[in-house]
């Protein structure tokens, strides 16, 4: 028998004593019909305070079935996408077109596609060197973009430009004395001229791990912790092989030199 059984049975017995003492209430006023009637209230609270608590458990129970229907859904989300990577990483070893078409898809265009790309590189690649470029590269595209002005004031053209892929530097033909100028917001850490094969040099740190190498000047303007600007003079174009007027420039990501296209 239920909870709200025994109430109801009750409640008819307290009902039943208050009707006999309401009949004997002219010849026994009192202090038992009193009783009564305290304890016909008293089973009246006990009978809402057991409706309040049923709907407790019932809300409870709702709530457990829905955290536990949410925690299988997230379980088996996990499960598929742990499923996708092992897959993914199998293939790797045994299919060397899969990297190559990812290492294809990182010059993509297509930002997405590209970052896509280099994400499963840097987690999925059996090379570990290429694991740690593709690290590098993806945290360049996710950084905020910077723009990054042209190194010669007077030209924004790319005829007749040497590039060095071994130092990734790039000798950008100009006229003696053209003005050099800063690419972008920084500090400068060296003006000088006492690296070889540099002649006067200047580097320049910017934020993002960046700096800037501008070699071969006739003359440097700017000196070691001086803060300059993006497009602010610093230097004046000099000559290389002592008889071409040009810049030398390079830009270094992380102490490691890399395309300055990349960053025009």
């Amino acid at each position: 028998m239920t909870a709200q059984a025994n109430i109801k049975l009750a409640q008819t017995a307290v009902q039943k004593q208050l009707s006999q003492g309401h009949k004997k209430v002219t010849t026994q006023p009192s202090s038992h019909a009193k009783f009564l009637m305290g304890l016909n209230n008293r089973v009246a609270k006990l009978q809402t305070r057991l409706e309040n608590i049923e709907h407790h458990i019932t809300h409870n129970q709702k709530q457990q079935i829905g955290y536990k229907e949410l925690a299988i859904t997230l379980m088996l989300a996990l499960l598929m996408f742990t499923s996708v990577v092992l897959a993914i990483r199998d293939l790797f070893p045994s299919n060397p077109s899969l990297q190559s078409m990812l290492l294809h898809n990182t010059q993509s265009k297509n930002d997405t596609i590209k970052e896509s790309s280099l994400g499963l590189l840097s987690n999925l690649s059996p090379s570990v060197e290429i694991q740690q470029w593709a690290s590098e590269q993806l945290s360049k595209i996710t950084e905020p973009k910077t723009h990054y002005k042209w190194p010669l004031e007077k030209q924004n053209g790319k005829q007749n430009i040497q590039y060095s892929a071994y130092k990734h530097g790039l000798n950008i033909p100009a006229k003696l004395g053209d003005p050099v100028v800063a690419i972008a917001d920084g500090r400068v850490m060296y003006s000088g001229a006492g690296i070889a094969d540099y002649g006067n040099l200047i580097l320049v740190q910017h934020d993002n791990n960046l700096i800037s190498v501008y070699g071969n000047n006739y003359s440097n303007y700017v000196k070691e912790g001086d803060t300059i600007k993006a497009g602010q003079l610093i230097a004046a174009v000099g000559e290389i092989n002592g008889n071409q007027a040009a810049l030398y420039f390079e830009i270094r990501f992380k102490g490691k030199s890399e395309d300055p296209f990349l960053y025009f």
